[in-house]
């Protein structure tokens, strides 16, 4: 509290009785005049073709034109729909994302709908460094809002301008900013570069702040995600109805998108695409030819796609959302689903601003620049902020990612259908020798993976399943608790015996040769363990079936380090027989050489193969990992890598390419490949078609070629 002096409280005095306290009504009138004046109805396209100026590099000034962002009508469409209440886009730089609310923010400011309005930066030198670059040329190159302009001096500062009674306020997103503050309009500018207790739920605080105004509410938020699906502007997508730019070939007439996100994973996509340099080829020729070759390849009819062509065909561009589908032919079909957010996702290839020539050469750099250093930084930057993506690691520059590796598989399974070289899950085509299985134990859930191998390190996808129910005495199914309950692992010894039969003859079938559990999950080491010593039993030989893994946290460990660990002690540190194999593996290693395998193709040694029938599911969780930075960067399940890193190592166990293994003669193949009879003994062989495929003969006659194994493992 202030203790005024008395000659203070005599100046009060007089100022009181000469009314110096009061505002004249006719100023309080004339403030609040703006509610009570009809506002002219008028489109965000409509004023931004009609009343916005947009300042050039020279400083002089232009009308907006759609031709700058093609794609911003609908987004406009939405931000002018009482019903949609918040709008995300994910965009590249420069694209003239930020401009689509600008126009929207000063069309409220001039017509309306009237409120309030917030815009949030990350930081104090964002918010001044927009004040001083657009916010005050903004306000000079348009009349109709600058004139309505508060005439005290609180009311036109840089950062905070009071127009017609409206707020328009730029902000630092944070605590004292959110707080006690409810914007009609909260715009969420670049919200990945904001601090990290706000860059995954900026949208949650701002909700909150807005709820007292129910309806009468916008969020628009846009941004290049920096920081991936783990959180930012991508995040904010995915709780939209997932917009996605759809397209039509200017050559074939195919509607596809220029980046559907993993999200669509069925929607075939227009890709940039130029012709590669040999080995060896100097920089500057590599650009050359990069900018020179530049094309928009179209996954219909391969036609290289002209800039002229692309930038005819983003101008007719639409959106696709949640709830409606893709016709190759007719385009978008269907209505979208109910959702308060919607989202719009723009690339690159639906902006003018930048030719495919420059995208191409800017692409080629930064490859060039991993190739030389090793390092992604470059290359993630250009992928993020020039194309507009969420950046999943190198491989999906090259177009590989789960969509790409699902028809690398379907126009495999067509070209083949003559020689019935496809297969389907839970058989074993032509080529496999051996077969080895790996368990990730999850919280209520067991997932397994069997991969066949042949001699050259190719590969067949042969299984994968979800284990989350065991069967009681009661004959009731229940959830399983691995981590709790000791029996629940009762479900994998028909996994381990388990026997697949071959596509050419059904009535053979492989045996799985080594199976592999990841005990690293503190919660469930001492049951894996449990388990492994339960299974002693079952060898090949000397040779146990099933190993325990756990994963090296130092990403230059050997995939299968030469030695292993045994577990002779219980989880009290109490002696306890039989002894457990744990192997430590360099997971890191391994999961960059399923990686690089993915890749390969024309049937060349370590290609990996897929049935005609493998579940969408497990192509994505290849990719929901990537390798940014030297870092694997989960953005989602991931266990199907995970699995075939495990599959690899029970390889390297069995050492398939050590001298004494006679791969070129069947009868003399080691125990784990060769091939058991699913026939009854005494059965008919004119009806092994019908054999079950659950009844295995006896186990093949061991040999001394596990003699071998001693001397590695150390067995007894």
């Amino acid at each position: 509290m202030r203790v005024y002096s008395r000659a203070e409280l005599e100046e009060q005095a007089k100022l009181l009785s000469q009314d110096a306290f009061c505002q004249r009504p006719e100023e309080i009138a004339l403030a609040e005049s703006y509610r009570l004046l009809p506002k002219k109805p008028i489109s965000t396209l409509e004023y931004a073709l009609t009343k916005r100026f947009v300042r050039k590099p020279d400083n002089s000034k232009t009308h907006w034109s759609v031709k700058f962002a093609p794609f911003a009508p609908p987004i406009m469409a939405a931000l002018d729909n009482p019903d949609i209440p918040e709008v995300i886009v994910p965009k590249p730089s420069r694209c003239g994302g930020t401009m689509i609310i600008e126009c929207h923010a000063l069309k409220c400011l001039e017509d309306g709908p009237v409120g309030d309005i917030g815009w949030y930066l990350s930081g104090p030198e964002e918010v001044r460094s927009y004040a001083d670059r657009v916010l005050e040329p903004m306000f000079e190159d348009h009349k109709g809002v600058a004139e309505q302009i508060g005439k005290r001096a609180s009311d036109n500062k840089k950062t905070f301008k009071r127009v017609a009674g409206q707020v328009f306020e730029l902000l630092v997103m944070g605590k004292k900013t959110t707080t006690n503050r409810q914007f009609r309009l909260a715009v969420i500018d670049e919200p990945d570069t904001y601090s990290k207790d706000f860059r995954s739920n900026w949208l949650d605080q701002i909700r909150q702040r807005q709820r007292a105004l129910g309806t009468d509410r916008k969020i628009y938020a846009c941004s290049h995600a920096d920081i991936g699906w783990t959180g930012g502007i991508a995040q904010g997508w995915v709780q939209s109805n997932q917009g996605i730019a759809i397209m039509k070939c200017a050559e074939c007439g195919g509607h596809a998108s220029p980046y559907p996100t993993k999200y669509w994973p069925e929607v075939p996509r227009f890709r940039l695409h130029y012709e590669k340099a040999p080995e060896g080829t100097p920089i500057n020729e590599r650009l050359a030819l990069a900018r020179m070759t530049a094309s928009m390849a179209c996954p219909h009819c391969s036609f290289p796609l002209s800039n002229e062509q692309r930038i005819e065909m983003a101008e007719a561009v639409q959106f696709m959302h949640k709830g409606q589908a893709l016709d190759i032919e007719a385009g978008i079909i269907g209505a979208p689903d109910e959702n308060k957010t919607w989202g719009f996702w723009v690339h690159v290839l639906i902006s003018p601003q930048v030719g495919l020539g420059d995208l191409a050469s800017e692409l080629e750099a930064a490859i060039e620049h991993k190739e030389r250093t090793g390092k992604s930084d470059k290359l993630k930057q250009v992928m993020i902020r020039t194309f507009g993506e969420v950046f999943e690691g190198a491989g999906d520059v090259e177009g590989l990612d789960a969509q790409a590796l699902k028809k690398r598989t379907s126009e495999l399974t067509r070209a083949e259908e003559e020689q019935r070289v496809t297969y389907r899950m839970g058989t074993v085509p032509r080529g496999v020798l051996f077969l080895t299985l790996s368990i990730d134990v999850g919280g209520g859930k067991f997932d397994l993976l069997v991969r066949g191998w042949d001699q050259q390190r190719r590969s067949w996808l042969i299984d994968r399943r979800t284990i989350r129910q065991r069967q009681h005495r009661d004959g009731l199914l229940r959830d399983i608790a691995p981590a709790k309950v000791q029996e629940d692992w009762s479900v994998l010894e028909a996994e381990v015996d388990r026997l697949y039969p071959m596509q050419d003859d059904p009535s053979l079938a492989l045996p799985i040769a080594v199976t592999t559990i990841d005990a690293s999950d503190g919660n469930v080491t001492w049951k894996a363990y449990e388990f492994a010593r339960r299974m002693d039993g079952r060898r090949w030989g000397v040779w146990r079936k099933v190993r325990c893994i756990k994963g090296s946290t130092n990403p230059k460990a050997e995939p299968l380090p030469a030695s292993s660990t045994k577990i002779s002690k219980d989880s009290e540190g109490k002696p306890i027989e039989p002894v457990v194999t744990l192997h430590v593996l360099g997971v890191h290693k391994l999961k960059e050489e399923v990686l690089s395998d993915l890749a390969i193709e024309d049937n060349a040694p370590g290609q990996c193969f897929f049935a005609e029938d493998t579940p969408d599911k497990a192509f994505e969780e290849m990719f929901n990992e990537p390798l940014i930075d030297g870092s694997f960067i989960r953005n989602g399940p991931n266990e199907t890598l995970d699995l075939y890193a495990y599959t690899e190592a029970g390889r390297l166990m069995l050492q398939p390419d050590r001298e004494g293994i006679h791969w070129d003669d069947p009868a003399r193949y080691p125990p784990w490949a060769k091939p058991v009879s699913l026939l009854p003994k005494g059965g008919d062989p004119s009806d092994e078609a019908e054999a079950p495929k659950s009844m295995a003969a006896e186990q093949p006659k061991r040999t001394s070629f596990f003699d071998n194994f001693k001397a590695m493992e150390g067995d007894e």
